[in-house]
């Protein structure tokens, strides 16, 4: 093989890429991430370059004789694109206020890599149904998980002005009624007979459900004060 026989297609397969990347990108900086239109573009385009030369990078017209018999590793390169996007997407994952922040962000730049690989292997339907995918999974799918029920944990923190196990035994079982399930529970004792706990709670509710809760918590005798940590 003396020149690049398919450098048009191999140019295509770049061009492709662009589409699918630019495709997940302006989803992504539409909702305001940090890793928005360009850098999935970029991410996508490079991936599917990397691909090219790993399978074609040898073909260059008077690099190898014809003689020569050539054997080439082309998973070498792709297995090397895998790892180094996940040190890129890390870099968007941002631990914020108790939670984390960018998963889906990495998680996007990570699959826009295989896009990319899948365009630069010469594959066409592939990568435009995984971009549609894509698509439908942070747009729809999104929607969707918004209003999908789901459990969460929250600190509930109550100062008693008495320490005693029936009281404690009444707390739990205000808490257990509400379909709250505790998780821990963390008894702190002050210089006076009181007592403070910390229940680490999982239900599914809504902001008001629990605000009723905490106030009616209040009429528990025995309960001086209740907050959320």
């Amino acid at each position: 093989m003396t020149a690049y026989p398919y450098e048009v297609q191999l140019l295509l397969r770049l061009v492709l890429a662009a589409l699918c990347g630019a495709a997940l990108g302006y989803e992504r900086e539409r909702h305001g991430r940090s890793a928005g239109l360009r850098t999935n573009l970029l991410v996508c385009v490079g991936a599917a370059l990397f691909m090219v030369l790993s399978k074609y990078f040898y073909y260059k017209t008077g690099e190898v004789a014809a003689t020569v018999p050539v054997a080439v590793d082309t998973e070498r390169i792709a297995a090397q694109i895998v790892s180094g996007i996940g040190f890129l997407g890390a870099g968007v994952i941002l631990k914020d206020r108790g939670g984390v922040r960018g998963l889906t962000t990495a998680a996007t730049l990570w699959f826009n890599a295989g896009v990319g690989m899948a365009c630069g292997a010469g594959m066409w339907v592939l990568p435009l149904f995984c971009t549609g995918l894509g698509l439908l999974s942070l747009s729809v799918l999104k929607q969707w998980e918004e209003h999908m029920p789901r459990d969460s944990y929250k600190t509930i923190v109550v100062d008693c002005t008495e320490r005693s196990q029936p009281l404690l035994a009444d707390l739990t079982h205000y808490l257990t009624t509400r379909h709250w399930e505790i998780v821990t529970v963390n008894c702190t004792t002050t210089h006076t007979e009181g007592a403070t706990y910390e229940f680490v709670i999982k239900g599914i509710w809504r902001d008001p459900d629990l605000v009723t809760g905490l106030r009616e918590l209040l009429n528990v005798e025995g309960v001086g004060r209740v907050r959320v940590a």
